[in-house]
């Protein structure tokens, strides 16, 4: 009996400590949610499925995919919003969703500064102008004109609020008119367009640029204070005669406000990682530059954006009509 007492002792210590291992396991110890908060087929989703490899490999966990369109990208953010915050749902952070549409709608169920902690921003990229190709203008000067001789003849789409507000705001600072036709995203409104339905809107690279290049729309420029690399001869609105209007569309990874620090840590060793190798390259191939900050900058950008993107639907006098 006396010999069966450290062996009993010894089982005891070993079951007590299981629960404490089991608990001190580093993260991520099991799959993680990537909410993407717009449809299929757009900039979001073709930006989250080009990193989710090269992250499942880092992290050593799957990193899985959950699109979540709607409401401007607010349902799928409301969703991230009032989540676990143990580090296993994450979702994208996207210009519209996070900085533009707090400006424009008044009941949303969160605030970006007050429920969510930054990771690192993914990308930044321009949006572009185009056409159907059955439009007679070859040059933006062109179709101001085409438009300005007929207001509110023709349709505009947009795919996100950004869209939206920097096609209203460019179309007031040209002085033309046209009907505006929201749709659930990038990816449904340049089908759009394709198709007919809309005849101009501004759209981002990963949507726009196949479709250009298989001469099914026509880019007539650019939003960005250079010329995207993919489309060289495509001029900036600068350089097509309005100085000044410049915009920059973005994307970024935040979580939860109470996540924990390793794991806000762990993901962002993890994207600055994927986004200065050779998935990077893959993003600049199709139009989207990599930029990974910390989470300190990232934070501090989305509120600058917050603030930038409310003094913009005030200046324009922008309604939501979505």
């Amino acid at each position: 009996m006396l010999r069966a007492v450290p062996i009993l002792a010894a089982a005891v210590a070993a079951l007590a400590a299981a629960p404490l291992t089991a608990a001190a396991q580093a993260y991520p110890n099991k799959p993680i949610r990537l909410i993407v908060p717009f449809p299929p087929g757009g900039g979001t989703d073709l930006v989250s499925r080009t990193i989710q490899p090269e992250m499942t490999r880092l992290l050593g966990q799957q990193v899985l995919i959950d699109s979540r369109g709607g409401a401007q990208g607010s349902l799928g953010t409301a969703i991230a919003a009032t989540a676990n915050p143990d580090g296993y749902t994450i979702v994208i952070a996207e210009i519209g969703a996070t900085a533009v549409a707090p400006a424009l709608m008044t009941n949303l169920s969160f605030d970006i500064a007050r429920d969510f902690a930054g990771i690192s921003q993914l990308i930044e990229q321009p949006y572009i102008m185009t056409v159907h190709p059955s439009i007679q203008a070859n040059t933006l000067q062109e179709f101001v004109k085409l438009a300005q001789s007929k207001p509110g003849a023709m349709n505009f789409g947009s795919g996100n609020v950004t869209a939206h507000i920097a096609q209203e705001a460019f179309f007031q600072t040209a002085g033309i008119k046209l009907v505006h036709i929201p749709y659930r995203g990038s990816g449904p409104s340049v089908a759009a367009a394709v198709g007919g339905e809309v005849q101009t809107l501004f759209s981002g690279p990963g949507a726009a640029i196949p479709q250009i290049k298989a001469g099914k729309l026509r880019g007539l420029a650019v939003t960005t204070a250079k010329r995207a690399a993919q489309l060289p001869d495509v001029p900036t609105l600068a350089e097509s005669g309005y100085k000044g209007f410049t915009i920059s569309g973005w994307y970024g990874l935040m979580g939860p406000i109470k996540m924990p620090r390793e794991a806000v840590n762990t993901l962002n060793k993890a994207v600055t990682t994927v986004l200065k190798g050779e998935t990077g390259n893959m993003l600049r191939s199709r139009g989207y530059e990599p930029v990974p900050t910390t989470p300190e900058q990232f934070d501090k950008f989305m509120r600058a954006e917050i603030t930038r993107w409310s003094k913009a639907v005030k200046q324009y006098n922008i309604k939501p009509d979505f």
